[in-house]
């Protein structure tokens, strides 16, 4: 997942020295791409990653050039040749990217707890950095998906909001100037509601967490729903499916995992859910049950059942590894749609 929620929230927490490096475009083959962004602090520890190993250490070097300036830097790196002199060092990294340093202080600072707050509230948030046309920085700005703006520049009265909202990153040229942008759109934590707290949800939450997901367990059954059961969770909620449900607020991007394993219970959650504009919804077990919990009509075509990508798992563990792959295949796809 992006690696740009852990950064944002070391960067709340944290008083050291902290460099932000971004990669802002890729020529060739890349283990990341544009938007790729790695949190480098003054102790020289990071958060993220840039590439397979390569970049790493020469960043890190960077960055106290960076923070001691007070300036941001761009920095190329061609890894394209394989000889003994280059970035290569034939681990696969065969392409050029273009990295910017930023001293996270002041301005930039606040801006990125900015977007640390819509991203928590569900909405997106597109960048909009502005250079030269040989790459030098100039204003930046942010667009929320609410309409809303911060940061520095006015970039209007180009007509490039409409531009942000149909391209999700990259750099662009302006059709007026020969300046060129850096796009970028930071999205929300994917959320993730499972039903049900047995022991198969367990492996299942646990991965979830640990591939980005912020997760919810509902359960009826305080026993099994706690923190015990669940650490890695971000949040437990413990009642009625059907009282439950009213309460919460979920949107076009959350996911939607039924596993209570009761068949009453799984009906009531399916039956709300069913006409509930959310990314995915999946239902445990085969078909034909899902079918039952339906009534007997046909399964929409927004439901995943059986849910999983088609890996032949067995146990828990691999049925959790073949719901998350499912998930994040959606997602990817949807995203590269854009």
């Amino acid at each position: 997942m992006d690696d740009m929620h852990r950064i944002l929230d070391v960067i709340a927490n944290s008083k050291k020295a902290k460099v932000l490096a971004t990669i802002v475009k890729t020529e060739g083959s890349a283990y990341k791409k544009e938007g790729a962004s790695m949190l480098i602090l003054g102790d020289k520890t990071r958060v993220g990653m840039l590439s397979a190993g390569c970049l790493e250490e020469d960043l890190v070097e960077r960055s106290e050039q960076v923070w001691a300036a007070g300036e941001p830097l761009i920095v190329r790196f061609d890894m394209s040749a394989e000889d003994d002199l280059s970035w290569g060092q034939g681990i696969g990294c065969n392409g050029v990217l273009t990295v910017l340093l930023e001293p996270v202080k002041g301005e930039l600072e606040r801006n990125l707890m900015t977007v640390k707050t819509c991203l928590d509230e569900k909405k997106s948030v597109t960048r909009m950095k502005r250079f030269t046309k040989t790459l030098e920085p100039k204003e930046d700005l942010y667009i929320v998906e609410d309409g809303s703006v911060f940061g520095t520049g006015d970039v209007m009265e180009q007509g490039c909001i409409q531009k942000l909202r149909q391209t999700e990153k990259g750099i662009k040229r302006d059709e007026h100037t020969s300046d060129l942008f850096f796009i970028h759109q930071m999205v929300p934590k994917p959320c993730l509601y499972v039903f049900g707290a047995g022991e198969d949800a367990k492996p299942l939450v646990s991965l979830a967490a640990g591939t980005g997901f912020h997760v919810t367990v509902i359960d009826w059954r305080p026993a099994l729903c706690h923190h015990g059961h669940f650490p890695e969770a971000g949040h437990l909620i413990t009642g009625a499916p059907e009282e439950v449900m009213e309460g919460l607020s979920m949107t076009k991007r959350d996911f939607v995992v039924i596993m209570t394993h009761s068949f009453q219970k799984d009906q009531i959650i399916l039956h709300t859910l069913k006409n509930e504009n959310v990314f995915y919804k999946g239902v445990l077990g085969p078909r034909r049950r899902t079918e039952r919990l339906l009534g007997g009509a046909e399964i929409p075509e927004d439901i995943h059942s059986p849910i999983g990508l088609p890996i032949g798992a067995q146990g828990p563990e691999e049925i959790a590894v073949s719901i998350v792959g499912e998930m994040i295949q959606k997602m990817r796809k949807q995203r590269s749609a854009l």
